[in-house]
């Protein structure tokens, strides 16, 4: 694997759908109850409940992930009288330690568990996304209609400190990292820095509050998942010897963008009761086939036509 994002970060663009082919956002929010959460289907011996709706599912972890869960919830809790879903963010490891732990029900995370979690827990891919480098718009940034993996690299490194040297006007790059503990970092960093190598810099923890951030200050850049794209932000395709890669839904499908997670919705064990129930209702072909595609930024999982182990 790490020759081939080699040869991607060496331009060689034009064969992405090949290489991709191989291959294998946090806020705020309060955090939930340290306590351990009970199960709904395990709150009581009665092997009767296992099968009901009612009860609160909580789920915490990535906030790039947290847009397509809103919106299970609000079809889930309208469809379900007594069900109930709270969500929080604070980041891919943030929803990783705390379903190990027993702190929710669910774990949401841009990355798989690692080594050390991941014995304990099961996954449970629900959707892909993809991630961008998007920047603030200035006439510095305005001829630049993409850049290159080598070029978001020196970007991202600190190499490169000034527009005007990856084709733009003369103004200071000012880049905006997400925190640590940000599963679009690790996503980021590990495909176009191979790890995290990123300069350091001033860091955001929450999605919502970095696309503001970038709104508000000139020069600036980071990456966010496409579900917080917007057009007020200036979002960057690949560049490379075979042409511009942008990263649409048809690019990321094919493996031709490679800078793409699955969104995974981890349980401590297999899931039960009101947690089991929520998850199938994510997976299920009412809404994977029609909510989850109008939700911006995620596709289906069952569309990928590429697959990874690890990211």
């Amino acid at each position: 694997m790490n020759s081939i994002v080699t040869a991607l970060r060496t331009g060689v663009l034009g064969t992405l759908p090949l290489a991709c082919a191989l291959l294998g956002a946090c806020d705020k929010s309060q955090p939930p109850a340290p306590a351990a959460v009970a199960d709904a289907s395990t709150s009581t011996n009665s092997a009767a409940v296992t099968d009901k709706k009612e009860g609160t599912v909580r789920a915490s972890g990535s906030s790039a992930l947290q847009p397509l869960v809103n919106a299970a919830k609000e079809k889930y809790e309208a469809e379900n009288k007594g069900a109930s879903v709270e969500v929080s963010a604070g980041g891919s490891k943030k929803g990783l330690a705390d379903v190990a732990s027993g702190a929710v029900h669910i774990g949401n995370s841009d990355i798989f568990a690692p080594d050390d979690l991941k014995s304990g827990l099961v996954d449970h891919k629900v959707a892909t996304v993809g991630f961008a480098a998007m920047a603030n718009k200035g006439p510095y940034s305005e001829k630049i209609a993409s850049l290159s993996l080598q070029d978001l690299a020196k970007i991202f490194s600190g190499a490169v400190k000034n527009w005007k040297e990856v084709g733009g006007e003369s103004q200071p790059i000012v880049v905006i990292n997400r925190a640590a503990g940000s599963g679009t970092r690790t996503v980021f960093g590990n495909i176009v820095l191979g790890g995290d190598k990123f300069v350091e810099s001033q860091t955001e923890d929450n999605s919502g509050a970095l696309v503001a951030k970038l709104k508000q200050t000139k020069g600036a850049i980071s990456y966010l998942a496409l579900s917080f794209k917007d057009d007020e932000l200036k979002t960057f395709g690949l560049k490379g010897d075979g042409g511009v890669v942008e990263p649409t839904s048809a690019n990321i499908t094919s493996g031709a963008y490679p800078i793409w997670s699955y969104e995974h919705m981890y349980t401590k064990g297999e899931a039960s009761g009101s947690t089991k129930a929520f998850l199938d209702y994510i997976l299920s072909p009412a809404f994977q086939d029609s909510v989850l595609p109008n939700v911006k930024g995620f596709i289906p999982i069952t569309q990928m036509k590429v697959s990874r182990e690890k990211d």
